[in-house]
């Protein structure tokens, strides 16, 4: 199977338009299986889901429950006020806030990585003298307790950690394989519009300008050019 090296949008929209040109055109279909032109727009829309998966899976693990959603926001709530607290109580301490109570340290954003900046947050409050900076400046250790409480209501960070990089692992591997199928539907199309058009007969110019002849793929997987127009059809007299 071919594997298509060319950004998985172009694939999908030029793929469509190719698709649907087969689909207006009775002559390129007759050379095609039965029901080949409806599983390739299948297909075709199956990679644009996959890529919208895909994203989601590289951004968080996917849809939380009510509940879980509900405990987040009691656990983000915790960790705000633990932050605000660390601000009052170390001014100025630029490294110690960073390093210990996570300020500023937001370069990852999967739900794994958020719970191992608690963690660090947690563990830095219960250290004697930060505990101490922290109750005089009104923390108390039923804080402590309820932001404990908080987060303990999730499992280990490296659980998540590990769910968001194999979930979007496979999310791209089966975008991968769906891309690459597609790719076999379009290059197969393009083949039978080319049979049935082809580049030898003069008034094939607007059928091989329909289904991108010569312009998909792209060179280089990258440069795409859009297809030119159509040559006017001719007047009556």
């Amino acid at each position: 199977m071919n594997t298509p090296h060319i950004p998985i949008p172009i694939l999908t929209h030029d793929g469509s338009l190719i698709i649907v040109s087969a689909g207006n055109h009775k002559a390129v279909a007759a050379r095609l299986p039965d029901g080949y032109i409806a599983d390739a727009a299948t297909q075709c829309l199956k990679v644009t889901d996959d890529l919208s998966a895909q994203k989601t899976a590289n951004g968080e693990l996917g849809n939380m429950t009510r509940q879980q959603v509900q405990k987040m926001k009691t656990l983000h709530h915790y960790m705000a006020r633990a932050q605000k607290t660390a601000k009052i109580a170390f001014p100025g301490q630029t490294v110690k806030l960073h390093e210990e109570f996570q300020i500023g340290a937001n370069d990852k954003h999967d739900f794994g990585s958020y719970l191992g900046r608690v963690d660090v947050v947690l563990g830095s409050i219960k250290v004697a003298a930060n505990l101490v900076a922290f109750k005089a400046r009104g923390w108390t250790d039923a804080d402590t307790t309820a932001f404990q409480t908080a987060r303990d209501s999730f499992g280990p960070a490296e659980q998540y950690r590990f769910q968001s990089i194999n979930g979007a692992r496979e999310k791209t591997a089966q975008k991968n394989a769906d891309a690459a199928l597609l790719y076999e539907y379009v290059l197969t199309i393009q083949n039978a519009a080319d049979l049935e058009y082809p580049a030898t007969d003069p008034d094939s110019a607007r059928e091989r300008a329909e289904f991108l002849l010569g312009i998909f793929p792209p060179d280089h997987g990258g440069n795409h050019t859009p297809a030119p127009a159509p040559p006017p059809a001719p007047s009556n007299p």
